[in-house]
């Protein structure tokens, strides 16, 4: 009778304590061949921050009489060694160049089709030996520029060019968008296959598609497939390439050379949408293809200093005319686990993040605005 006691006690208490324990646990590690896939319950750091964002500057106003500071339409950002903050500035067909302290130092081209003219650029990179690379989205092609502005070439990602992000090996990271369909219905014809076109294609610097890698979601619907799987991207000093999904709860982690070593996902307030096309019939007989509405997840990713990957994501949808803030900065270490989330409290609205070692910029919604922040250790 004693031993059975004694074996019932021993048998409480380690249930007991496994179930403390499972209480206390803020995230589980599923391995499916040989990848950690990681599902955050909670954030590992509680109610303990160990980093906030401190404001530095702005750059960029609304109501200012100095052309170098009147921005419309900002669409990237990049720092040089020295700290120099390059800013595109796509509605006015230029990159701005300002030093740390945000002061003006140089206009790198201008409205035109020519050599260093723009029609709309969209993303900056800067190669190891300072040469600019710029997307001109309106002209189609990628416009390499000295540091003094000077057109050294142009070139395109086989035959075409898109955003992109620059790896430490001054390779592009691009989106693969080729063989992108049209609004056609006969595409609503089409047997419906397995989606497996690759994510991302990495290219060199001169135009040479070097591979491609990541598994898209497959929606079953030709039109939703490409729409469905956007995502943003960025890379660390190893070339690591982290992504996160628009509509997906992904975040995942590839090797320059394309292996999958990490996907992750965290518990949301809203569903995950799967929905189909949409055909709408008008009067006269016309149709048309609409695009269905799909909940949006992340808007930007980057990587600190420390190698934390931080991610804008979305705490509920936005409406219309609600000021509320409706996304906060999320923060995981760099084996994907949720450390801590960051509300958003400022009085601008973000559309993307860029970081660079400890400084975070943001472009704010109007695209006029460029907001630094320092990452602040506690």
């Amino acid at each position: 009778m004693r031993i059975k006691t004694a074996l019932f006690i021993f048998i409480t208490i380690i249930a007991f304590l496994f179930n403390c324990g499972k209480s206390d646990e803020t995230y589980t590690i599923e391995i499916k061949d040989g990848v950690n896939y990681v599902h955050n319950i909670a954030p590992a750091w509680g109610d303990e921050p160990k980093v906030e964002i401190e404001f530095v500057q702005k750059i960029g106003e609304y109501d200012t009489e100095d052309e170098n500071y009147m921005l419309y339409r900002v669409m990237d950002i990049a720092r040089d060694s020295d700290g120099n903050i390059y800013v595109v500035d796509a509605g006015n067909y230029r990159i701005q160049k300002y030093d740390s302290n945000g002061q003006y130092l140089a206009t790198f081209g201008r409205k035109g089709q020519g050599p260093s003219e723009f029609e709309y650029p969209r993303s900056i990179g800067l190669a190891s030996n300072g040469n600019m690379y710029i997307y001109d989205q309106g002209n189609s092609r990628i416009s390499v520029l000295s540091k003094e502005g000077r057109e050294l070439r142009t070139f395109k990602f086989g035959e075409r060019a898109a955003e992109f992000q620059m790896l430490r090996s001054d390779e592009f990271i691009t989106k693969n968008i080729s063989g992108i369909i049209t609004d056609s219905f006969d595409a609503l014809s089409e047997p419906v296959t397995e989606y497996t076109l690759p994510l991302i294609q990495i290219y060199s610097n001169k135009g040479e598609l070097l591979r491609e890698f990541g598994k898209p979601f497959d929606y079953k619907d030709i039109f939703v497939n490409r729409s469905g799987n956007q995502f943003y991207s960025c890379s660390d000093n190893n070339n690591f390439i982290y992504i996160t999904f628009m509509y997906h709860n992904r975040v995942e982690k590839y090797s320059s050379e394309g292996e999958l070593l990490l996907t992750v996902d965290r518990p949301l307030s809203y569903e995950i949408s799967r929905p189909k096309t949409i055909v709408k019939e008008f009067e006269g007989g016309a149709r048309g293809i609409l695009s269905p509405k799909m909940n949006m997840v992340s808007r930007g990713i980057g990587i600190d200093n420390h190698g934390r990957i931080w991610v804008m994501t979305f705490t509920r949808q936005p409406e219309k005319n609600d000021p509320e803030p409706y996304f906060e900065l999320e923060i995981y270490d760099n084996e994907g686990i949720f450390l801590y989330e960051i509300p958003w409290a400022e009085e601008f609205t973000p559309i993307s993040i860029h970081t660079f070692g400890a400084q975070v910029f943001f472009v704010d919604l109007e695209g006029i605005s460029v907001y630094e922040y320092k990452i602040v250790e506690k």
